[in-house]
């Protein structure tokens, strides 16, 4: 397996923890939720004969430090531009990105503002509320859960979240390495403070994306087709004429399949988005 070499990169606010392997096309893994580079760490092994893998722990999550406060209201403007910020840092040119979940909401907001940097996106599951006819019903919903963070805690509020969104029940891989896990619950206070409303509740500029479509890949998960996260991709792959690409596994399927995910995403990399 490549060798991972792991790095720090300071930009406005915060220190964010990356770590790159491989060699040819820079490929920029941005996580979800829990914003742990480690996550992706079986898959990019496997990517990395082919492409430059990047990845990286988001900021305010796991390794990746803040400098000061998070602004809320400016969630996606900060977290695209960290993406700018390390693609700048790292790639020599336009790079494939690659986003699951919070992770595909940066992606779709960077290649919005930013198209020169991206040569193609895949996102998969953007848990993109505000696309869809129900839509008043999961902002309530994501209210309710951060209220019930605010009043009982992070355990009853995430164990809303998981039933809610269909989540409950994620496969994971046979091994798993304690330290990840012990990162990944730290990071839950920081999800549900500064992420569980906005990531759902970014609002893309459609008009901007439908400019983009040629270029964007929306992704879902075979296993979760009735869940939540499935649905924004599925709406978004309708207003464009064109299917949503099945990924291996659910929501996270790129960490408990990562043989079958890394095929189907070297796919998806070199063959046409429609």
């Amino acid at each position: 397996m490549p060798e991972k070499q792991t790095h720090t990169l300071a930009v406005p606010g915060a220190r964010l923890h990356y770590q790159v392997r491989g060699q040819g096309p820079a490929l920029l893994l941005i996580p979800g939720s829990n914003g742990d580079a480690d996550l992706f760490d079986a898959v990019a092994g496997l990517l990395a004969p082919r492409y430059t893998v990047i990845s990286y722990d988001r900021r305010g999550f796991s390794r990746s430090t803040l400098n000061g406060s998070f602004d809320n209201s400016a969630w996606d403007e900060t977290h695209a531009n960290d993406a700018r910020c390390l693609l700048r840092a790292v790639a020599e040119g336009p790079a494939y990105v690659f986003g699951s979940s919070a992770g595909a909401v940066i992606g779709l907001a960077l290649i919005s503002e930013s198209p020169g940097l991206v040569t193609r996106l895949i996102a998969h599951e953007p848990p993109l509320a505000e696309v869809l006819s129900d839509a008043a019903r999961w902002r309530a919903f994501f209210q309710e859960v951060y209220d019930a963070y605010r009043r009982d805690g992070a355990g009853p509020a995430m164990q809303m979240f998981m039933i809610g969104i269909g989540l409950n029940a994620l496969q994971r891989p046979a091994a798993i390495d304690p330290e990840l896990i012990r990162r990944l619950s730290v990071n839950i206070g920081f999800f549900l403070d500064h992420e569980v409303r906005q990531a759902p509740g970014y609002r893309p500029d459609l008009a901007t994306l439908d400019a983009q479509q040629e270029r964007i890949v929306l992704g879902g998960g075979r296993d979760s087709r009735q869940h939540f996260p499935y649905r924004p991709s599925l709406a978004l792959a309708d207003r464009w004429g064109k299917p949503v690409t099945d990924f291996p596994g659910d929501h996270t399927g790129y960490w408990s399949q990562p043989d079958e995910f890394a095929a189907t995403l070297i796919n998806v990399l070199t063959g046409p988005t429609t």
